[in-house]
C-alpha cells in the first residue's frame, strides 16, 4: 500500500533542500560579488539587499527539516548545521556590512566639514534629517510617506532629425516659493537603457529629498542602439526594447552615444534650467548632480564642467554645489577587458561597435580623456561624495577609489568615498536596506554641509 505521508514528507524535505542550496548559492555571491558569469555579477545587484530580508525566511526552513527529519542517525543537525552556514553568509551585509561605512562617514564628515558641522545646519533642516545611519526595525516596517508636489513626463529637449523627445519628472516641496536647491538625478542603465521615475530611478529617494526643501529634477536622455547587432539568433536591439517597455519607455529612434548622453545632460539640460529658472524656483547658485551606474559616470562628468565641458556648459550662470555619484565609471582606460567581451566578440567587428557606442575610439588616448572624469579633475572640480560597493563586478570599487585619490592630489574641493562591503552594484536600490539607509543619511548631510560650512 502507498505510503502517501511519507512521501508528501519526502517531497517538502526535497524541496527544502533545493531552497537551501539556492541560499547557499545567494550567500556565495553576497560573499564573493560573483561565482561563474555575468549573470551572477548581475543578480548580485539586488541579492545582498534582498539577503537582509531572505535571513528571515530560512530559520522556517531549517525547522521544517529538522522536524521532519526526526531524531533518527541525527539527520536533523543536516539542515541546521547547513542552514547556519547559509543565514551566516547571506546575513553578512548585516553582520559586516553597516559599521564600516557609519564609521567611515562620521570619521569623512568631521574631517572635511568640522567637528561641530551640524550646528551650522539650520535646525528646521535639521529635524527632517533621519536620526541614525541604519535602523534595523525600519528595514522590515518602512511605510512612511513623503509629502511633495510631483509633475511628471514635462519635456525638455526634442532631437527633430529622429523625432525624439526627453522627458523630465518634477518635484518640488508642498509648501514655499523658493528658490529651491536643485537636484538633478540621472538614471542609469549601461547607456542603452533605463528610465526616469518608478521603478529604474529609486523615486521613494526622490520624494524624500524633496521634502527636505528640495526641487528635484528626474530626467531621460538619450540612450545608445545597435540596429545591426546580433548575438547568436538574438538581435540586440528586440533584448533592448523589451527591456525598455518593462520600465515604461520605448527605445528611441535615434541611437545616442555617449558623448551625446553628455550633450544632453551637462548642455541641453543644464541651459533648460537656467532658461527655466524662475518657472520651476530654482535656486541656481546651488545646484547637485546624482545618478546611478551610467549616470553615475554622467554625474561624474560634471566635474570637467570648467575644463573637458566648459563650452556647452553655462558657467556663468549655474554654480554646482556638489556631486553624488553612485557606483560611476571614472576611468575608461582601466576597462579595455570590454574589448575582449565574449559577447562582443561574437560580432563580426567589435571596434567599430564600441567606436559607435561611446561616439569615438575609446583605445584612443585623447578620446579616452574625453569621456573619463578622472582627466577632467582640476582646482574648480566640486565636491563630491562617492557611494560604492566592494563587491562591485560591473564597475569595480577601484573606479571611485582611484577618483578620490585623483582629487585629493588635484582638486581644491573634498572627495568623500564611503565604501559598503559585501554589497554589489545597486546595493540602494531597495530603499529600506542597509546600503538604501546609510546613503541616503550621507547624503542629505553633504547636501547640507556644502551649503552651511
Amino acid at each position: 500500500m502507498i505510503n502517501f505521508k511519507k512521501i508528501l514528507k519526502y517531497f517538502i524535505l526535497f524541496i527544502c533542500y533545493l531552497i537551501l542550496l539556492f541560499g547557499l548559492y545567494t550567500g556565495l555571491l553576497v560573499a564573493t560579488g560573483k561565482l561563474f558569469t555575468i549573470f551572477d555579477t548581475l543578480l548580485n545587484c539586488l541579492f545582498p539587499a534582498l539577503a537582509c530580508y531572505s535571513i528571515l525566511f530560512f530559520p522556517l526552513i531549517i525547522l521544517i527539516m529538522a522536524r521532519l527529519h526526526g531524531k533518527k542517525k541525527k539527520l536533523w543537525l543536516i539542515p541546521i548545521v547547513f542552514g547556519l552556514i547559509i543565514i551566516s553568509l547571506n546575513a553578512l551585509p548585516l553582520i559586516a556590512g553597516i559599521q564600516k561605512p557609519i564609521n567611515d562617514g562620521e570619521a569623512q564628515f568631521r574631517d572635511i566639514f568640522g567637528s561641530n558641522y551640524m550646528a551650522k545646519i539650520p535646525t528646521e533642516l535639521k529635524s527632517k534629517f533621519m536620526d541614525i545611519p541604519y535602523n534595523f526595525w525600519e528595514m522590515y516596517n518602512h511605510h512612511e510617506t513623503y509629502d511633495c508636489n510631483i509633475t511628471e513626463n514635462i519635456p525638455y529637449l526634442t532631437i527633430p532629425e529622429y523625432n525624439d523627445t526627453f522627458y523630465f519628472d518634477y518635484y518640488c516641496p508642498k509648501s514655499g516659493n523658493g528658490p529651491f536647491p536643485t537636484i538633478i538625478n540621472i538614471h542609469g542603465g549601461g547607456w542603452v537603457l533605463g528610465n526616469k521615475g518608478f521603478p529604474e530611478n529609486r523615486p521613494h529617494a526622490t520624494m524624500y529629498l524633496a521634502s527636505q526643501g528640495y526641487c528635484i529634477f528626474d530626467i531621460q536622455y538619450g540612450l545608445a542602439r545597435f540596429p545591426n547587432m546580433s548575438i547568436g539568433n538574438i538581435e540586440v536591439d528586440s533584448l533592448l526594447e523589451m527591456i525598455q517597455n518593462t520600465l515604461g519607455r520605448e527605445l528611441t529612434n535615434g541611437s545616442y552615444p555617449v558623448t551625446d548622453q553628455i550633450v544632453h545632460v551637462m548642455g541641453n539640460f543644464t541651459n533648460f534650467l537656467v532658461d527655466n529658472a524662475d518657472d520651476y524656483k530654482i535656486n541656481l547658485s546651488s545646484v547637485f548632480i546624482t545618478g546611478n551606474s551610467a549616470g553615475g559616470h554622467l554625474t561624474e562628468c560634471f566635474i570637467g564642467w570648467n575644463t573637458t565641458y566648459r563650452h556647452i556648459f553655462p558657467t556663468e550662470n549655474i554654480t554646482i554645489k556638489g556631486l553624488i555619484p553612485f557606483y560611476g565609471i571614472s576611468n575608461f582606460s582601466g576597462l579595455m577587458y570590454m574589448a575582449e567581451d565574449p559577447l562582443l566578440n561574437q560580432v563580426d567587428d567589435p571596434l567599430a561597435i564600441m567606436t559607435q557606442f561611446f561616439g569615438g575610439d575609446i583605445s584612443n588616448t585623447t578620446f579616452n580623456k574625453k569621456i573619463s572624469p578622472i582627466s577632467m579633475i582640476d582646482s574648480s572640480a566640486p565636491p563630491i561624495l562617492l557611494l560604492h560597493g566592494t563587491n562591485d563586478e560591473l564597475v569595480p570599487i577601484e573606479q571611485s577609489r582611484e577618483l578620490k585619490a585623483a582629487y585629493d592630489m588635484n582638486a581644491t574641493n573634498p572627495a568623500i568615498l564611503i565604501e559598503f562591503p559585501f554589497t554589489g552594484h545597486a546595493f540602494d536600490y531597495v530603499f529600506g536596506s542597509p546600503g538604501g539607509q546609510i546613503s541616503l543619511y550621507y547624503i542629505e548631510r553633504f547636501l547640507a554641509a556644502t551649503r552651511y560650512t
